[in-house]
């Protein structure tokens, strides 16, 4: 299967505000990216992106959300930010 990939200029203004603001969430307490080649180059622990899944989309199964972590990084541990 392909890998899912999307650039962060593909986002409408208010999905780029509401995708820097999660990921500055995630990656906390370290320093939130400064620009777009900065979420470009960004990795963080699939858990993190899970457990922030997890307490913005309550009504998701574990199911539902292993199979997004299965979309977004089937053999990996990592979320990497695709450029």
């Amino acid at each position: 299967m392909r890998s899912l990939t999307l650039h962060v200029s593909a986002l409408s203004d208010k999905e780029y505000t509401l995708f820097t603001s999660s990921v500055t969430i995630i990656v906390a307490p370290l320093p939130p990216p400064k620009t777009d080649d900065d979420y470009t180059n960004l990795t963080f622990p699939m858990r993190s992106a899970r457990l922030f899944l997890c307490g913005r989309c309550p009504d998701f199964s574990f199911s539902d959300l292993d199979q997004v972590r299965i979309n977004l990084a089937p053999s990996n541990a990592f979320l990497t930010i695709p450029s």
